[in-house]
């Protein structure tokens, strides 16, 4: 237990160490984008429109995983959300914050409760995982864009490092058993059904 604790007092340094190490007046808008990039409300749209644009001769396998991962997304990131249930940094910090003891840089809503995974880098690692798979050529930029995805979120100050560590990690991991296990599926389904068709 006290390497858990000696764990967590880290995590809380180290959230405090990043979110106060950056410039403010002009990085906050930028932040604010990149850290929209891990909200399912936008990726979805995105991520299918990417598809349609660069995936046309494989539009009928690759929608259906896109789907599957983002809906896996949610529901494991919820689940553990609400099951773990750790405050975030303000709450956590509120006492200190008070007392002037501490200071969050907050960006964007000011959020209390269940952090841990961060879901945002969850979705952002699980697409891009996804994507790498998919489309090799593009795996550099994608874990890149993930990896300030993550970042941004301890940055608005929404989350500790570990949760964005565990998110990029649980979020890589549900997309690699879409990949090992539902691709095969679906690539098989379409291999019988032109053969079908051929032979009628």
């Amino acid at each position: 237990m006290e390497i858990f604790s000696d764990l967590l007092h880290f995590d809380h340094q180290l959230f405090l160490l990043i979110n106060g190490a950056f410039p403010r007046d002009w990085l906050d808008p930028v932040m604010t984008a990149v850290t929209d990039m891990g909200n399912g409300a936008y990726q979805f749209p995105i991520g299918l429109l990417i598809l349609i644009l660069v995936s046309r001769q494989h539009l009928k396998r690759d929608v259906p995983l896109w789907a599957s991962t983002a809906l896996l997304s949610l529901l494991v990131g919820e689940l553990l959300k609400k099951q773990i249930a750790r405050p975030r940094p303000l709450a956590y910090f509120h006492d200190k914050i008070v007392d002037h003891q501490v200071t969050v840089h907050v960006v964007g809503p000011h959020l209390m409760a269940n952090s841990f995974p961060s879901g945002h880098t969850f979705s952002a690692f699980s697409a891009a995982t996804l994507f790498s798979g998919l489309y090799p050529r593009f795996s550099v930029l994608l874990y890149g864009l993930a990896f300030l995805t993550g970042i941004s979120r301890i940055y608005v100050g929404a989350h500790f490092p570990g949760d964005v560590l565990f998110g990029a990690i649980i979020g890589s991991l549900s997309s690699w058993v879409v990949l090992r296990y539902l691709r095969p599926k679906i690539e098989q389904f379409q291999s019988s059904t032109i053969e079908t068709g051929k032979e009628a």
